[in-house]
């Protein structure tokens, strides 16, 4: 089954949850404009542009108690601040959310939210296959720029982009599902001095493979200026 067919088989599970459920303005900060034009401006009460004060006043706003922890991007030298949150969407489990500080302006710039068998052991495929379905309905119902939106692309990596689009100041949404297959612990087999018949052979070596289990994971982007982001950079000329 594909994933578009997994995701429109979802959609049917959750109608009637879609009757109670609310997305607004809340969830992404995904307002309108006077035209009639989707803004994207962050991630609930976070604003890109805030500062970690602000950022920390916001999170503790929209999930009250949450541990931030903080970090920094070895590579791109951007502050992280990143929490744990539960059900963040109806029955989507566990969920990480990462706010991304710029390496010179010191103000937010991305806001990335995962779910995923890493957080929640027990969810299944299907489960974030719902989640998944939810917030594409959700932001394929927005105005963004038409020429930037793409739904359900297959990726070269085996993901799949199952929505991605911009505002008018070319603020980005994107969402992305990937499944794998991991091996668990392989099957041990006991050694034999007794010569098997060929039969034997193949149904030992079809035993002895690595049991496998599968891995999902879903993540959300709300990103400032995915062209020029504020990251530590090599100038030009410096080597």
């Amino acid at each position: 089954m594909s994933f578009r067919t997994k995701l429109w088989a979802a959609l049917g599970l959750v109608v009637l949850g879609l009757l109670v459920w609310k997305l607004g303005i809340d969830w992404a900060r995904a307002v309108r404009t006077e035209r009639g034009e989707v803004a994207v401006t962050g991630f609930r009460s976070a604003h890109f542009g805030d500062a970690e004060e602000a950022v920390r006043a916001a999170i503790e706003k929209d999930f009250p108690g949450a541990e931030v922890q903080s970090a920094e991007s070895p590579v791109e030298r951007t502050k992280l601040l990143v929490i744990r949150a539960k059900d963040i969407l109806p029955e989507s489990g566990n969920a990480q959310v990462i706010y991304v500080l710029g390496y010179r302006s010191k103000a937010l710039i991305q806001v990335n939210v995962f779910w995923g068998t890493q957080l929640t052991p027990d969810i299944t495929p299907r489960a974030l296959g719902i989640t998944a379905a939810l917030l594409k309905q959700h932001f394929a119902a927005q105005d963004f720029v038409a020429e930037s939106v793409v739904q359900d692309k297959k990726l070269a990596t085996g993901a799949v982009l199952v929505f991605s689009g911009s505002d008018a100041a070319g603020h980005l949404v994107r969402l992305l599902y990937q499944e794998t297959d991991v091996p668990t612990k392989p099957v041990e087999q006991k050694p034999s001095s007794v010569a098997k018949t060929d039969k034997e052979k193949k149904d030992a070596a079809v035993a002895s493979v690595e049991p496998k289990r599968k891995v999902a994971a879903l993540r959300l982007s709300y990103v400032k200026d995915p062209k020029n982001p504020d990251i530590f950079k090599v100038e030009d000329g410096a080597f």
